[in-house]
């Protein structure tokens, strides 16, 4: 095997690891893959290129339920990290746009976008008339929520053991903690 052969073999060996962690040193510290990791000295540009490429393929993917929660999560932790502006506010919007997700699964994704607008506002990423926008469409998707918590027919994915989004009372509370929170954002 040549020099470049191996180069490139270590080079998918590192993104690899950076795309099973989601780029994630904590994680891959945890797992005793930090060690491994910083042998192949990936550079910021690359990182940032698989960030991109990963972000990308994680909201292209379609996921459902928690594996839906756990994408989404990590595309947040990414961008919060990375800054990532151009990507943040496709993320922002994908739960509220997902086709796929069922309302549990979108309510949970509701406070994982509002800790990303909440960085995102920190970092000059996010506006008031933006934040105000989005307040509009989240307005009408918890409306829409509402009634069915009402009527008993709030969908979820079956892999889940949580059953408070049963009580339509828990959903109008949960709902009303997160718009307190939309509307504090840039107090």
């Amino acid at each position: 095997m040549t020099d470049l052969h191996r180069g490139d073999d270590r080079m998918e060996r590192a993104k690899e690891l950076f795309f099973q962690y989601h780029g994630n040193r904590f994680h891959m510290d945890r797992d005793g893959a930090g060690p491994e990791y910083d042998s192949f000295h990936v550079s910021r540009e690359t990182e940032e290129q698989w960030t991109g490429e990963l972000i990308s393929r994680l909201l292209e993917s379609k996921p459902e339920g928690r594996e839906a929660l756990r994408l989404c999560s990590a595309v947040s932790d990414m961008i919060a990290r990375d800054s990532r502006g151009d990507e943040w506010d496709a993320c922002l919007y994908y739960p509220l746009k997902a086709k796929q997700l069922d309302d549990v699964t979108v309510l949970f994704l509701l406070s994982c976008s509002f800790r990303m607008a909440e960085k995102a506002a920190k970092k000059h990423l996010f506006s008031p008339q933006e934040a105000a926008a989005y307040r509009r469409e989240l307005d009408s998707f918890c409306r829409s929520v509402l009634e069915r918590a009402d009527d008993g027919t709030l969908t979820r994915s079956e892999d889940y053991v949580m059953r408070e989004f049963s009580d339509p009372v828990y959903v109008k509370e949960y709902i009303d903690e997160l718009k307190t929170k939309w509307d504090g954002l840039f107090l």
